[in-house]
């Protein structure tokens, strides 16, 4: 077995010195167009008016959601009434059926305000040009003409004609050139 050295009774070494790495010069300065064009996320191919319709239906149907879930609150009333007047179910006071309608209704507002959120994201995305939220956006659509499926009202249909529109839009010629597009160039 060997025993370590005392450290003063050492040979001399050589200092350490590290592995030469080889020279590599800097990159090149940016020129002003990539600095122009640094950071942002929109494709090199401009937008058609379609696209930007689209977008812009998708908003206002987004808006016209929010304002039309707002508005469920106000019909609470109606909504307790109409309740009431349905056949009883043994064992549901007055308070549970009014607290039922009111947590139905607010859920209803969440779906809505959910669904407008989610209109705006994938047309943020649509519009620069992501194909996988055109798709998105055309199931969010459905989903949207279901909602208002559950209650007629007239601003459930204008909002599902705003969607229906902004859909359509987004699968016309020229919206398809402009996703192929963005597609290729990625």
């Amino acid at each position: 077995m060997t025993t370590p050295q005392d450290p003063e009774n050492r040979p001399p070494q050589q200092p350490y010195t590290p592995p030469q790495q080889p020279y590599t010069p800097a990159p090149p300065p940016l020129s002003d167009s990539e600095l122009a064009g640094y950071g942002q996320q929109r494709p090199a191919v401009p937008e058609p008016k379609e696209v930007r319709l689209s977008f812009f239906l998708w908003l206002a149907g987004a808006i016209l959601l929010v304002v039309s879930s707002a508005l469920v609150l106000t019909q609470r009333d109606a909504a307790l009434e109409e309740a009431r007047r349905a056949p009883a179910t043994p064992g549901i006071t007055v308070e549970q059926l009014e607290s039922t309608v009111t947590a139905i209704l607010v859920f209803l507002v969440i779906i809505g305000v959910v669904l407008a959120a989610l209109m705006v994201f994938f047309a943020m995305k649509a519009r620069a040009g992501r194909n996988w939220a055109r798709i998105a956006l055309t199931v969010l659509g459905a989903a949207v003409f279901l909602y208002h499926l559950i209650g007629f009202s007239l601003v459930g249909l204008v909002i599902v004609l705003v969607v229906a529109a902004a859909v359509v839009t987004l699968y016309l010629p020229a919206s398809k050139a402009y996703f192929d597009s963005v597609k290729r160039a990625g």
